[in-house]
């Protein structure tokens, strides 16, 4: 068994070159979590300067990163006391030393280095990398939504107390044995699931609801799917049609479709537009505990949505109000006929040297009395 030490000079060195040899030549990164992903900094910067860095890119997949924060009610840190105490752990449960481990504030980050990139465009390779992820997640009751991410931010293990235990280089198939089977077998329904996407509808300013939309639709229309068959759905939509949205925000999409069905909230089948809402002027339910990221997503479509009735109610009212001004203008040629009628009447009454009355005028032009009453006042 590996003795776990403090690592010297070589070790820090080591893990460096490893660490830029397989990220991408220029990353995201900064000392807050929250701020990690807005500066873009060469790899060799980032690792020397910033606490947080993103690991892996929406293309390519080359560590495996987990994170544990907590076990049986406390922090992993309290649970496991130190880096020792939970590499040991590791082994017991899987036999397979992380190629390092690092300590955060309640519990750590560990993670494997892969052999060969795995590229996320490749469907077979991808959908088993997520199984691998999602079973190993579920053996050492790591926290799902940091583990099952293949890509996004993580810590730097060069700026936090760390152990690097030099075992590289690991295959897919040296972790297949913790791929958990499925208890009930679903199809790959992810390939006949029929969507349509507008080009227009992928650009920035409303992707990220379209790409909501399609996961929501796709997670309730497939009722048994997973948060990892939901993600690699959309994310194969990402990047087929170059929406270019980083892991971290395809994500927080999916994990909010998954939480939509698994709530219940709305029923199988039925899609977000035609989801039974029945509150408001809009009937929309009221938004309880979401999480910012749906909470924005939600709010958005439920802008749109409201937006669209409102122009469907301005257009109804303006069609509305043209067919009265034709209906008046109707009218008022009508008018002006059967009071030009009268007058002609009348002025062949006269030429005749007839009686000019109501009963002639009626007789003469086959209009009814009080039609001709009506017109024949203003000729008196």
């Amino acid at each position: 068994m590996t003795i776990i030490k403090n690592n010297d000079f070589d070790d820090v060195k080591e893990l460096r070159e490893i660490l830029i040899k397989n990220l991408p030549a220029k990353i995201k990164a900064g000392n807050e979590k929250e701020t990690a992903n807005i500066n873009e900094l060469k790899t060799i910067d980032a690792l020397n300067t910033c606490k947080f860095i993103n690991f892996n890119s929406k293309e390519r997949i080359s560590f495996m990163v987990f994170d544990i924060d907590t076990m049986e009610n406390i922090t992993a840190k309290q649970y496991f006391k130190d880096i020792k105490g939970l590499y040991t752990y590791i082994i017991e449960k899987i036999g397979l030393a992380p190629t390092y481990i690092l300590e955060t504030n309640k519990g750590f980050h560990f993670a494997y280095h892969l052999k060969n990139h795995i590229f996320t465009h490749q469907q077979k390779a991808f959908n088993y990398l997520t199984l691998i992820k999602r079973g190993i997640t579920k053996i050492l009751n790591c926290d799902e939504r940091a583990s099952h991410r293949l890509n996004g931010v993580w810590r730097n293990p060069l700026l936090h107390p760390n152990f690097y235990s030099s075992y590289l280089n690991y295959e897919l198939v040296d972790f297949k044995k913790f791929i958990i089977p499925k208890t009930v077998k679903v199809k790959k329904t992810y390939t006949n699931f029929k969507f349509n996407i507008k080009e227009e509808d992928l650009q920035k300013g409303s992707r990220n609801t379209t790409l909501f939309n399609t996961a929501l639709k796709f997670a309730f229309s497939k009722e048994n799917s997973s948060i990892d068959e939901i993600y690699s759905f959309i994310n194969n939509i990402n990047i087929s049609r170059n929406v270019n949205l980083d892991s971290r925000e395809i994500s927080s999409i999916c994990w909010s479709a998954f939480n939509y069905r698994e709530r219940g909230d709305y029923k199988d089948n039925s899609s977000y537009e035609d989801r039974n809402i029945n509150t408001g002027i809009m009937e929309f339910p009221k938004m309880r505990n979401l999480p910012y990221s749906e909470y924005v997503a939600e709010t958005k479509i439920r802008q749109k949505l409201s937006a669209l009735r409102t122009v469907n109610i301005r257009d109804k009212e303006k069609n509305k109000n043209q067919l009265l001004e034709v209906k008046q203008l109707q009218i008022i040629k009508l008018q002006e006929k059967k009071e030009l009628e009268v007058q002609t009447t009348i002025i062949k009454l006269q030429n005749q040297g007839l009686k000019v009355s109501v009963s002639s005028i009626s007789r003469l032009s086959g209009m009814d009395r009080k039609t001709v009453k009506k017109y024949y006042s203003s000729f008196k």
